[in-house]
């Protein structure tokens, strides 16, 4: 599994909310736990960072997760 940093410390939060993004975008789905992982931050991080990306409609968050906002459906 790749691990996203810079050798001088943590990504920026845009560029931690582009990666969230562009995962989302090329495999449909990430899971918070690959998050934490590849990012190397807390949950608390990728929550906040979910919840602002699904505010402004770039990803939809799930149970575990997030998934693009194409793959919800509204009744």
């Amino acid at each position: 599994m790749r691990r996203i940093s810079l050798a001088t410390g943590k990504l920026t939060t845009a560029s931690r909310q582009h990666h969230i993004v562009e995962t989302v975008c090329r495999e449909g789905y990430v899971s918070l736990e690959r998050l934490v992982r590849e990012l190397d931050v807390s949950a608390m991080t990728i929550h906040r960072d979910l919840r602002l990306l699904a505010s402004r409609g770039e990803v939809c968050r799930v149970r575990g997760g997030a998934v693009g906002p194409w793959m919800t459906t509204t009744s």
